[in-house]
């Protein structure tokens, strides 16, 4: 005899429950009422989303250059502010 854990039990009292309410279809009809797309259509989403992060990357890698300028040059009029005190 095999023993079963919780989650495996659990998932199978609810997949038998589906079944007798109905609600579990089955998997045939299922493939049979599903649309089938071509992959070409997603493609050019995919493209422009590919292109879109990698323009991101770009501006992030600019913002980030300016941000450790402007970090420096805050570093250095604390600097000299500390200095005139």
């Amino acid at each position: 005899m095999k023993k079963i854990n919780s989650k495996t039990l659990k998932k199978m009292i609810v997949e038998e429950v589906a079944k007798m309410t109905g609600e579990l279809k089955d998997t045939e009809k299922l493939a049979k009422e599903t649309p089938e797309t071509e992959a070409s259509e997603f493609a050019s989403a995919l493209e422009q989303n590919i292109d879109f992060m990698k323009a991101l990357n770009i501006q992030e890698a600019r913002l980030v250059k300016k941000l450790k300028r402007i970090q420096e040059a805050k570093s250095k009029i604390g600097k000299r502010i500390l200095k005139d005190i």
